[in-house]
């Protein structure tokens, strides 16, 4: 757990996983942003636990200073009906004539938050389907996870030719690897880079990543992995997924079903140039530069409605 200092306002931070730490860092500085912009005293305590901190006398924290518990959902929350409690709430959302539920982990924690923030705009708007959730879908809200300042997209000398990066390779994943092994495809699967600077250097590298869900349960877009690679210029060829619309770059990813995932990686890579100057024009790379922007815009938002 960590203290961060800004201005007259503290961001307590506690431990997340490895693979979201960049997300997280990514947050506190849209938090030091809005603290700076505004002149604010508070107290943020930022973590998955959050809520469950208590303040001991002064501690670090100004008694007269308002405290905001902020957590942070990084879980699918668009699953199926089945491999999930019985009781799982059910979701509005149906997609290739699947019902879908509302999977929620650790529900007794984040619905206690001051505000609940989401990786995926499908997740906000999967959760505000059903009643059951009204109390935490009012504060939950869509933060994409835009990691890099600048968006880089040269097309040249770039030697991996399709890539992914599955650290635990089972299942679905395991089985549409081995296929792609058997196939023509000049494919890496790289699962040891875990900051994004060595992503970065990662997807300079590559042409497509591959996206392709984990298991056949849970269904919410991989935004985690797929948008920083967007801001670095690798084309992303994905599994499609409910909602998908709502992603402000939707359009700028190519979309097809589990099974037919090859052929069209080998058809983008065989037209390559023409695939990458479509989804990397002028357009379409101000929509990934405004994302940053409309981040700043939601969480600012959200807290000066929490300061009043």
């Amino acid at each position: 757990m960590v203290n961060i200092r800004v201005n007259n306002s503290i961001i307590h931070v506690s431990d997340n996983p490895r693979w979201v730490k960049d997300f997280n860092n990514y947050i506190i500085s849209l938090l030091k942003y809005v603290i700076q912009k505004h002149n604010l005293s508070i107290n943020i305590l930022l973590g998955h636990n959050a809520s469950r901190y208590k303040i001991r006398g002064n501690g670090v924290f100004g008694k007269k200073q308002q405290i905001i518990c902020i957590n942070t959902n990084y879980e699918h929350t668009l699953v199926k009906d089945y491999g999930v409690p019985t009781k799982t709430p059910k979701s509005t959302v149906t997609f290739n004539d699947v019902n879908y539920l509302i999977r929620i982990q650790k529900p007794e924690v984040l619905k206690n938050s001051h505000i609940l923030l989401d990786y995926s705009n499908p997740n906000v708007y999967n959760v505000g389907t059903n009643p059951f959730y009204n109390n935490l879908s009012k504060n939950h809200i869509y933060i994409a996870p835009s990691l890099y300042e600048n968006i880089f997209t040269n097309h040249t000398n770039r030697k991996i030719d399709s890539l992914t990066t599955i650290l635990n390779v089972f299942g679905r994943r395991k089985k549409l690897l081995g296929k792609i092994s058997g196939s023509t495809l000049k494919h890496s699967n790289v699962n040891t880079c875990f900051n994004k600077t060595d992503l970065k250097k990662l997807y300079q590298n590559t042409k497509v990543l591959i996206n392709m869900h984990q298991n056949d349960n849970a269904d919410t877009f991989e935004e985690l992995r797929c948008l920083p690679a967007l801001q670095n210029g690798v084309i992303i060829v994905s599994e499609e997924s409910p909602l998908s619309h709502l992603l402000p770059y939707n359009h700028l990813i190519i979309w097809t079903k589990y099974d037919n995932i090859i052929a069209k990686t080998k058809e983008v890579l065989d037209n390559y140039g023409e695939y990458h100057r479509k989804i990397f024009s002028s357009s379409n790379i101000s929509i990934l530069k405004n994302i940053d922007s409309n981040n700043k815009k939601a969480i600012e938002t959200k807290i000066l409605t929490k300061l009043k």
